[in-house]
């Protein structure tokens, strides 16, 4: 099960039933507290991965992002606003940011590009090279499902009988 979360209530949730947490940190001291306190109130012996949450407008310089997420929002009528931080800048500025939060005990990010396809070829085309030039993203998958990428155990069946007569 997955859960996300915004304050203490949900991270008591995503610690005590779910295998994976969505969070929303601001910065890297908010994720590491985060994380702390999910870990704490963790009673279940299998690991949580606590996945960090955010939108991102990609650019090739920090200004062109900030240029590119204003005419968006002036197109919208409105500033863009999200339950996740929201990021502007460079794919190497973003590799930064998700090595210091992963730093801080996230256990990986769930990447919102803010525009397609501008954001997602910036996500696919100069970050994930970035991080793997890094040592911080993978170069292979190292198994066929998505709870093995994720380091998680298979569950075992609720409808599986227990013994039989």
């Amino acid at each position: 099960m997955s859960a996300l979360g915004h304050a203490t209530v949900p991270y008591q949730l995503i610690a005590t039933s779910a295998d994976v947490g969505f969070v929303t940190p601001a910065d890297a001291d908010h994720a590491r507290r985060i994380v702390a306190e999910i870990r704490a109130a963790r009673i279940a012996p299998d690991p949580v991965r606590v996945l960090g949450d955010l939108v991102v407008f990609l650019g090739p310089t920090a200004a062109a992002a900030a240029d590119r997420k204003a005419r968006l929002d002036e197109l919208a009528g409105r500033a863009y606003e999200s339950d996740a931080t929201v990021f502007t800048g460079t794919p190497l500025q973003l590799a930064d940011l998700l090595v210091e939060w992963r730093q801080a005990g996230l256990s990986g990010f769930r990447l919102r590009p803010g525009a397609i396809p501008d954001d997602l070829e910036a996500i696919t085309r100069v970050l994930v090279p970035e991080l793997q030039r890094r040592g911080a993203f993978r170069t292979a998958y190292e198994a066929g499902t998505l709870r093995g990428l994720l380091g998680l155990h298979r569950p075992a069946s609720r409808y599986a009988q227990v013994g039989s007569n």
